[in-house]
């Protein structure tokens, strides 16, 4: 019998299963593909989600260091430049094959290109059915994605309407992209604050070597305008791409928690308890976060501690809940709010305030909490609001 069982072996998983291998524990680690796979996403990694690893990102697998930003609506284009990197880009295969590999150097058991067709939590126990045959753990982990089967079954149906699509393509370019990330708000102002899930149209550009990734993701859009917005991004983005055009790929984006992310033996990590920004997109340094606490359970578990994954879900509430839902309370009025102020003049407000931005900037780096931030915006909020009013 195993100590636990990871099924899938994206970021979240993979590190939960390097981490728990180091604890000492016997850990399976199960993925129904065989690397390397590919994931459609964006590519970037906050160093606020790599500073949550135990290991360095080589060296080779990072495309790019980024170092500013720029932000474009339909009236106005604002350029962001820092003293040091924000984010790394990637691509997501090589990142994702090499938490796979060290997972396995660190002592995790791999079972690879075969799934987890069904999780059964006993009393003393948990059954997981691979390929046709069962294997026991004291302990499982649910890494699979948003559209888990086994979470669904063990937690119930994922929040209704809480999911947005994402849509990316990656491209040749005719020279060097640089160190610029850019985000195009395509569709917003919105017309007033709705509640939440609200992930109004967003475009990106992230810089890879020699390659851009262009992408839109946003919530109740159909595939015509995804490819629309798409179109547009790339069309008013500074980097020109070459060779021929690929069909995008797409792919489901959480944007809301689930309200329950332990049972008794089994817990849920990353996408698989909808740990992603709903303002952002982002969701791999919610979902280390969650890799790391989850670990901590499952060895408190098996230490005698039977509160240990209660507490697993209370720390994932106060922590990484508790910074999604804020996110999802600023979203509404931060799309809103482009449509009742010139945002240009609004950005450019930001951009002189030297320990506003810089605040922003630790908290991208791992070193500053939303609860700062947000003590930071209070104050600053009426200024930058009636000092860029649309007259």
């Amino acid at each position: 019998m195993y100590d636990v069982a990871i099924s899938g072996a994206g970021p979240t998983g993979s590190y939960c299963a390097s981490l728990c291998a180091k604890a000492g524990l016997r850990t399976l680690l199960v993925e129904r593909e065989t690397p390397p796979w590919t994931k459609c996403c964006a590519g970037g990694v906050l160093m606020r989600a790599a500073g949550r690893l135990d290991v360095p990102i080589p060296a080779g697998i990072i495309e790019k260091e980024v170092r500013g930003f720029i932000i474009r609506g339909n009236d106005f284009e604002e350029r962001f430049r820092f003293d040091r990197c924000l984010t790394y880009t990637v691509d997501r295969k090589n990142l994702d094959n090499f938490l796979f590999k060290n997972a396995e150097r660190s002592g995790a058991e791999i079972i690879g290109g075969k799934m987890v067709g069904e999780i059964v939590e006993r009393d003393d126990r948990v059954d997981l059915n691979i390929g046709g045959q069962v294997v026991s753990a004291k302990a499982a982990v649910i890494a699979e994605g948003i559209n888990s089967r086994n979470a669904m079954k063990l937690f119930g149906p994922y929040p209704r309407d809480a999911k947005a699509i994402g849509m990316r393509v990656i491209l040749d370019t005719e020279e060097d992209p640089g160190d610029v990330i850019e985000v195009d708000l395509l569709d917003s102002p919105t017309r007033w604050p709705r509640r939440h899930p609200m992930f109004p149209l967003m475009g990106w550009m992230f810089p890879y070597r020699g390659r851009a990734n262009f992408g839109v993701g946003g919530h109740g859009y159909s595939r015509a305008e995804l490819e629309a917005g798409l179109s547009r991004t790339m069309g008013r983005s500074i980097v020109r791409t070459k060779g021929p055009i690929q069909r995008p790929e797409s792919h489901p984006i959480p944007i809301w928690p689930r309200r329950r992310t332990a049972t008794n033996r089994v817990l849920l990590v990353g996408d698989s308890a909808g740990l992603v920004s709903p303002l952002s997109g982002e969701g791999l340094s919610h979902g280390l976060h969650s890799s790391i606490l989850a670990a901590r359970a499952v060895d408190g578990l098996l230490e005698g501690n039977r509160d240990a994954f209660r507490e697993y879900q209370q720390e994932v509430q106060s922590t990484v809940i508790r910074d999604i839902k804020a996110a999802a309370f600023i979203s509404p009025v931060l799309h809103w709010l482009i449509g009742v102020v010139d945002t240009g003049e609004f950005f450019r407000v930001v951009r002189r305030d030297e320990p506003y931005l810089n605040a922003w900037t630790r908290m991208a780096c791992g070193e500053e909490s939303w609860q700062t931030l947000m003590a930071m915006t209070i104050p600053r909020f009426p200024r930058l609001f009636f000092s860029s009013l649309r007259h």
